[in-house]
């Protein structure tokens, strides 16, 4: 099964109109501790890969976002993502754009272990959708999207502004 999911993203990269480099960079979180008392860290360094099908300003395209980095615990984070686009001429040189994204991510599952422990938990799939807005520079892009604070049963996230970096390499 792995190996047909990356097969296809793979082969739908190949019709790509932009590729991009991510470069994860921080986290502005609503609270600077968590529910239980632990520090929520800002520096969610990491990698990826962007492609889109961007062709024209004004137009929706598609952006698929694959990447990895440290989450607000400091464990690593994976996360696919996939989002509607429309982005817009400023100047001969800038660009902005806005989205939003669904996305998967495969992290630990701090909080079903009691104590609350931020480095144990199991690896589990959490889905949600975020709003994204960008201004881009010739081929380098700044990225910012908006988790809100979520809070149901054992799964709670705490608000978080989350920015990243692009440059199109193609």
């Amino acid at each position: 099964m792995k190996i047909f999911v990356l097969l296809f993203f793979l082969l739908i990269s190949v019709y790509a109109d932009e590729h991009r480099l991510v470069a994860t960079g921080f986290s502005l979180h609503e609270k600077e501790y968590d529910d239980n008392g632990n520090k929520l860290h800002g520096e969610n360094y990491g990698g990826g890969y962007e492609y889109t099908t961007f062709e024209d300003y004004g137009e929706m395209y598609f952006a698929t976002n694959f990447s990895v980095l440290s989450d607000s615990y400091q464990n690593a984070e994976y996360t696919v993502s996939f989002s509607p686009n429309w982005r817009y001429k400023i100047s001969k040189n800038f660009d902005w754009s806005l989205g939003i994204a669904a996305f998967v991510t495969y992290k630990k599952d701090a909080y079903n272990k009691r104590p609350f422990q931020p480095d144990d938990g199991d690896y589990i799939f959490i889905p949600g959708a975020a709003p994204l807005a960008g201004l881009y520079y010739k081929d380098f892009s700044v990225n910012l999207t908006y988790i809100p604070t979520i809070s149901s049963g054992d799964v709670q996230t705490v608000g978080f502004a989350f920015v990243y970096f692009t440059w199109k390499f193609n």
